[in-house]
């Protein structure tokens, strides 16, 4: 078993219930063969009860490993006959103090520390005062009067085990709150939530095989679903019917076999046994295609999800204690996540709006200045329509980068909208324009898709890039004609820039420039260069992970 699954006790209750039964029923087989008379069954009351305590015990094993919806259904009426035994021990009389004493408590341990795991704790504590009664009950009115204890024995061991069930309550209470390690949640990719990456976590913890997670878009208020292998994948995830998502909501914490059409809930702190159908929320199971398995919804930050983990050997009741602690410890995960990135997002703003008021108050001023300085050289220029018509090229070239600084600023004091509102089929436009203009060339855009939505950081990352191939086209290879395309795929955005300059040569390797390559590497993606004599084609990828 994995190593966080040996941190959760409490995942396996109903087999540690099963495992101490059946070490009373040793204990209770070791006194009845080793009695003072002899060794060996001798046929009296208390062998007849050893062994019929240890047959009822090893039955009850089987079935706590083989179906844990019936191990359930039982688990009350095996615990009244645990009661029974220790009844049964206690008020025939024994031939050894000594003997009495060890058996009674040992069954009253096992007594308690089952309560525990399968109650809340104020049963469980009526429970202990029963039992606590009728072992005092039967020092004080059986044992004394036959003269077989004294009174220091009695005031010992009338509070000795009293203290010892309080001990033995709180030890048992400490076992099933689970200790797992702390959920770190991550941004898994685009449309997906942050409790994706707590498929592998979940999993982990619970030693499952598979998983499903559901959730409901804050956007589209649809319901979808993802695996672990559609997230390695990066795969769309898959859209649910229409009512999938009301579903979601009504479901609880559970254990489920749709086949046999069995379901143990979680409500409140208690557990209940039903049928699968009757709860409400159980088509969404059945549209999954998941059989059986430990369902988890979870709720916080992102809104309503539900993991579901399936494939977990040795499946019991006690996997509903592991589903609320991991439940509670995804939630803070994804709290946390959430937090962190609200708080970036919050400093980023900050800084680009620091970015857009240094470039308002210093470049875009002194290009507006270079201008005004240029309208009074011409003035004083004369006739002289060599020099005027150089510095006509040079305003306008400096007109040009003033609107792009200018659309820089807008774009930078956008960042606290919608991280989508840009079109970067429009953004390129606007640059393409302000391209031609400045390097007095024709740049165009064909082939493109109508409409890529993408951030106002992204976008202007993409812009910047684009500006440095036009750059590279026209000062290296004396190009005259740009095309630029741009079009979005499921790997990413694609962007591919040709010119007709003079290309690399068939014997000269391609220069990668390396501000584009930085840009690019940065963010994860590709650069490809295609160049022949009289073309260059640099071919980009921006993975879809940059668009969140």
């Amino acid at each position: 078993m994995h190593f966080l699954s040996e941190l959760t006790c409490g995942a396996h209750s109903n087999h540690i219930v099963a495992v101490s039964r059946v070490f009373c029923a040793f204990v209770l087989l070791l006194f009845a063969f080793t009695k003072s008379s002899g060794l060996g069954l001798q046929g009296g009351y208390f062998d007849v009860f050893a062994l019929t305590y240890a047959v009822f015990a090893f039955v009850a094993l089987i079935i706590a490993f083989n179906d844990w919806y019936l191990d359930f259904i039982a688990s009350e009426a095996f615990i009244g006959l645990d009661v029974l035994a220790f009844l049964a021990l206690t008020v025939p009389a024994m031939d050894e103090g000594v003997t009495w004493v060890v058996l009674s408590l040992c069954l009253i341990g096992h007594i308690l520390f089952s309560s525990v795991l399968r109650w809340r704790l104020a049963l469980v504590l009526a429970i202990a005062a029963f039992l606590n009664a009728v072992w005092i009950g039967d020092i004080l009115l059986v044992e004394v009067p036959r003269g077989t204890v004294a009174w220091a024995s009695v005031v010992r061991w009338g509070l000795f085990v009293p203290l010892g069930s309080l001990v033995l309550v709180w030890a048992s209470g400490q076992m099933i709150k689970t200790n797992l390690p702390r959920f770190a949640g991550e941004t898994p990719g685009p449309g997906y939530p942050v409790t994706a990456s707590a498929m592998g976590y979940a999993m982990e913890a619970a030693d499952s095989s598979d998983a499903v997670l559901c959730w409901i878009d804050r956007e589209d208020l649809g319901c979808y679903s993802c695996t672990p292998a559609s997230l390695e994948e990066r795969l769309q995830p898959r859209k649910l019917s229409f009512g999938a998502a009301d579903r979601l909501r009504q479901l609880e914490p559970m254990l489920f076999d749709l086949a046999r059409d069995r379901a143990i809930v979680s409500a409140e702190g208690m557990l209940r046994a039903c049928k699968v159908t009757a709860l409400p929320g159980f088509q969404l199971l059945r549209e999954l295609g998941v059989e059986r398995g430990l369902c988890i919804p979870t709720s916080g930050e992102e809104g309503s999800n539900c993991l579901i983990l399936t494939g977990i050997p040795m499946l019991g009741w006690g996997h509903l204690y592991l589903a609320h602690a991991i439940a509670s410890e995804v939630a803070q995960g994804v709290a946390w996540q959430v937090s962190a990135v609200n708080a970036l997002d919050r400093a980023l703003s900050r800084l680009r709006k620091s970015v857009a008021c240094d470039l308002h108050d210093s470049v875009a001023h002194s290009l507006v200045g270079a201008k005004f300085l240029l309208v009074a050289l011409r003035s004083k220029a004369g006739a002289d329509a060599e020099i005027t018509g150089e510095i006509d090229a040079i305003k306008d070239a400096l007109a040009a980068e003033h609107i792009h600084v200018r659309r820089l600023i807008e774009q930078l004091r956008e960042t606290d909208s919608d991280a989508r509102v840009r079109n970067l089929i429009d953004d390129l436009e606007a640059t393409s324009e302000a391209l031609a203009l400045r390097w007095q060339i024709t740049v165009d855009i064909i082939e493109s898709d109508y409409r890529v939505p993408v951030p106002v950081w992204l976008s202007l990352e993409i812009q910047q890039i684009v500006r440095e191939a036009v750059s590279n086209g026209v000062r290296h290879g004396e190009a005259t004609r740009v095309t630029i395309k741009c079009r979005m795929r499921a790997i990413g955005i694609e962007i591919e820039v040709t010119d007709n300059g003079q290309g690399f040569g068939e014997s000269n390797e391609p220069i990668f420039p390396r501000s584009i390559r930085e840009r690019l590497t940065e963010r994860g993606g590709t650069l490809e260069i295609v160049s022949n004599p009289g073309s260059t084609s640099l071919r980009m990828r921006v993975p879809v992970d940059e668009m969140d």
